[in-house]
């Protein structure tokens, strides 16, 4: 109980000037670790809201990625039916994808970092194994419960400080500025009118955009000419999130592949693709 005099000591022994405390810096998103498995996540039961990273480790065989989706004022039964209608297209409108790590081989990890509102969400998977079922379809989800944050004084985390903007919209990707070699932040903002998603790969050398389309055409059989370097899973229309990457010199695709919700067909057959060189 003697702070208050000895502010005022120092504040007379200043000429009156002012005691105050200094305020603690504002500290980074809080950091939540997802291990992918074959075909499995490990991952917190219950995390609070607020801006949070995921980072996700692939230590299974195959390619995986952990989307973030689920809802307020919704039930678990609720929330699973329509996660199983997604990849028709047929998304509810009050289904929410705030962000998730991006696809990445084995070995390698992905991250995304977002605002959570509380609510039910699912984490889910849904690349397909060499035999064409999704990993979802293999009990590739796991439940995540996003309570109230607790009450405090401190000061609210600090937002990625991202160098470059990638803006969505149907269907198409803007970039603030050119992707060039090295590590990046990238903030990811959906102008709608639907939901999308950002995923960043790598072209084999030697293969281009017309090499991934016959691939895809011919049911995604064999050898992948891409490499998956993670991306952004999301947001929905009007809110933005952020991911980091490392790029080599190279050439890339940003590419979203949601399901249209006029069709069901993924968005690069509508001609969200771009093909980027990386100097």
């Amino acid at each position: 109980m003697r702070m208050p005099y000895a502010c005022g000591v120092v504040a007379v022994a200043l000429g009156g000037a002012a005691c105050t405390r200094q305020a603690p810096p504002p500290t980074g998103p809080r950091v939540v670790t997802i291990i992918a498995t074959d075909y499995a996540f490990a991952a917190p039961d219950t995390i609070p809201a607020g801006l949070t990273t995921f980072k996700m480790l692939n230590r299974g065989r195959e390619p995986h990625q952990a989307v973030v989706m689920g809802a307020s004022a919704k039930t678990w039964d609720e929330i699973r039916a329509a996660m199983m209608t997604f990849t028709s297209g047929r998304i509810a409108p009050w289904l929410s994808f705030p962000g998730g790590p991006g696809v990445v081989l084995s070995g390698d990890s992905s991250n995304a970092t977002a605002r959570l509102e509380p609510g039910n969400y699912f984490i889910v998977c849904f690349i397909s194994s060499p035999d064409g079922l999704m990993h979802v379809m293999k009990g590739m989800v796991r439940r995540l419960v996003v309570a109230p944050a607790p009450l405090t004084a401190a000061a609210p985390p600090a937002e990625p400080q991202a160098d470059v903007v990638v803006t969505l919209s149907d269907y198409a990707f803007a970039l603030s500025r050119p992707l060039t070699a090295g590590t990046h932040t990238i903030r990811v903002e959906n102008t709608g009118p639907q939901l999308h998603e950002l995923s960043i790969e790598q072209l084999t050398p030697g293969k281009t955009l017309t090499d991934v389309q016959r691939w895809m055409a011919g049911g995604m059989k064999g050898e992948p000419p891409t490499r998956p370097l993670g991306g952004f899973e999301g947001p929905n229309v009007g809110k933005m999130g952020w991911f980091t990457v490392t790029l080599a010199p190279g050439k890339y695709l940003l590419s979203c592949y949601v399901p249209d919700v006029k069709d069901g067909q993924p968005h690069v057959a509508h001609g969200m693709v771009q093909e980027i060189t990386i100097n």
